[in-house]
């Protein structure tokens, strides 16, 4: 859509505006530059750190469907009418709303159209399905050759990974930005590094306590971390 810019950057202020005061409250004598910038680093570290925590026999599974369903669209595409390809390329730029029927293109009003792809939307739409018929043989042999070289990752498993995830945030801002704050041996009820990830917990809703996701997170990731098959590939 095209106010998609502006929809990214009011979620982003809202995380921003969630977690800094818990910053703030948790690292007392930073300067308000420091503690804005350990904001949007512990933002980042949230949503990216142990990113290929994945389930390998899943994602192996997954992958081979993938090739199925791209081989599938490939012999389909290659039965259609050219005429009628062309047709499916104009229709990229009708709105969701008149694609799903509620609409009517004839007789909607023209604000309706306001929600229609921008031009750039519609352009990479219709390259996903041109670059389907011309390079169908490397997009099959490019997934193939992401299953022979999968990486383990992370192991999943039923581990509290969304909470994993806070515990690396937070433990990589006092390692990056020389806090005070000590990083414990282990966690069992008491000391500033709970305090900070029991606001954290809370604040993202995360299922589980403080003490097994930080002691978990400890023992499987941080030293392991070595040991880890992880991206890039070789």
């Amino acid at each position: 859509m095209q106010h998609t810019d502006n929809e990214y950057d009011r979620a982003y202020r809202e995380k921003f505006h969630g977690v800094r005061p818990i910053i703030e409250k948790h690292f007392v004598g930073f300067e308000h530059k420091i503690i804005t910038d350990m904001s949007h680093r512990f933002i980042a570290g949230e949503e990216f750190d142990l990113f290929e925590s994945w389930n390998f026999k899943e994602q192996q599974i997954n992958l081979t469907k993938l090739r199925t369903q791209f081989q599938k669209a490939k012999i389909s595409l290659e039965g259609i009418h050219l005429g009628v390809l062309q047709e499916i390329y104009d229709n990229l730029t009708l709105p969701i709303v008149v694609l799903n029927g509620t609409k009517d293109r004839k007789t909607c009003a023209e604000e309706v159209f306001d929600l229609a792809p921008s031009r750039e939307e519609v352009a990479a739409a219709a390259s996903v399905l041109k670059g389907l018929l011309a390079f169908s043989e490397n997009i099959d042999k490019a997934i193939k050759y992401t299953q022979d070289e999968l990486p383990f990752g992370i192991p999943v498993g039923n581990r509290n990974i969304k909470g994993w995830r806070v515990v690396e945030a937070a433990v990589e801002l006092n390692r990056t930005y020389d806090c005070p704050i000590f990083i414990p041996k282990k966690i069992d009820g008491l000391g500033p590094m709970r305090e900070l990830l029991v606001d954290l917990f809370e604040h993202y809703k995360i299922t589980g306590t403080v003490d097994a996701a930080f002691n978990g997170w400890l023992e499987h990731i941080d030293r392991k971390r070595e040991f880890l098959e992880l991206l890039p590939i070789d």
